[in-house]
């Protein structure tokens, strides 16, 4: 039997969130060692369905594109991301446990791309690198798992052709935030395609892409497999995933932002009105 169905991009990083909350691996770092949910809008889903409560999403992030353009979320304005430890939330930022860290601990980590051939784009505004500069490395030497949610919105042709461009030295003139962008050719991809698996064993294929009206981004996936858990599969979907809102949007003051940026520095009056 074959099943259709259409996701929005927020009811995607739900299905993801829910996936990878259920996955065995996922609750063993949690309840046995550390779990790391690093910043992000589709990292922010798993980490409400593992806390069990609502979260502020829209504040667990740093990079974001946001009304059109590339940006970073202040300081200020940012939540803490969530760092487990043996069944507790740690008030730390993760970076801080890294030492720490032993077989079986996984870091999530969202992404920015994702392709055909598995790999995965990460965009970096900071000269550091951010999470992926200090991560990266660090979790490749130890051997430890990163595991990347990415929604199917965000499949591009080819991410390690896309990776040969930009930098924020590199590039000459941007309408946004300046990046560069890591190509992780290694990770573990979790898309809407690995939830479906992993939630239900059923195969699944993106079958279109895109819509209007709120369903800007979307994806319509077709699963195949016995009826029984096809059934259960669209049932699933049906109650518990669709409806699921957009996330709001919060965006701190260009007039003080100090990432370097084409809306650096700029007064509410002398930005265009997308931005206001």
């Amino acid at each position: 039997m074959q099943g259709l169905f259409t996701l929005t991009p927020a009811e995607s990083k739900r299905l993801l969130g829910k996936a990878l909350a259920a996955m065995p691996e996922v609750q063993n770092a949690r309840e046995n060692g550390y779990l790391l949910i690093s910043r992000g809008s589709t990292t922010a889903y798993v980490a409400e369905e593992l806390l069990g409560e609502k979260v502020a999403k829209e504040r667990l992030m740093a990079g974001q594109v946001i009304r059109g353009v590339l940006c970073v979320l202040s300081a200020e304005e940012r939540a803490k991301p969530i760092t487990f430890h043996k069944g507790q939330v740690l008030p730390v930022e993760p970076g801080t446990v890294l030492d720490k860290l032993s077989p079986g601990d996984i870091l999530i980590k969202g992404g920015n791309a994702v392709d055909p051939f598995g790999n995965v784009g990460v965009l970096m505004a900071s000269p550091a690198g951010g999470t992926m500069g200090q991560f990266y490395m660090a979790m490749k030497a130890r051997g430890l798992e990163i595991i990347y949610p990415v929604g199917l919105e965000k499949l591009i042709p080819s991410v390690e052709e896309a990776a040969r461009y930009g930098g924020t030295l590199a590039l000459g003139r941007t309408i946004g935030a300046r990046v560069g962008m890591a190509c992780v050719a290694d990770g573990r991809v979790f898309t809407e395609i690995e939830a479906i698996e992993s939630l239900f064993g059923l195969d699944a294929v993106c079958y279109a892409a895109g819509g209007w009206g709120g369903a800007e981004g979307s994806v319509t996936l077709i699963v195949e497999g016995p009826d029984e858990e096809v059934n259960r599969c669209l049932d699933f979907i049906e109650q518990k995933i669709k409806g699921e809102p957009p996330l709001p949007g919060v965006k701190g003051p260009c007039k003080t932002c100090p990432l370097p940026c084409s809306f650096q520095g700029k007064d509410v009056k002398e930005l265009p009105d997308y931005l206001k």
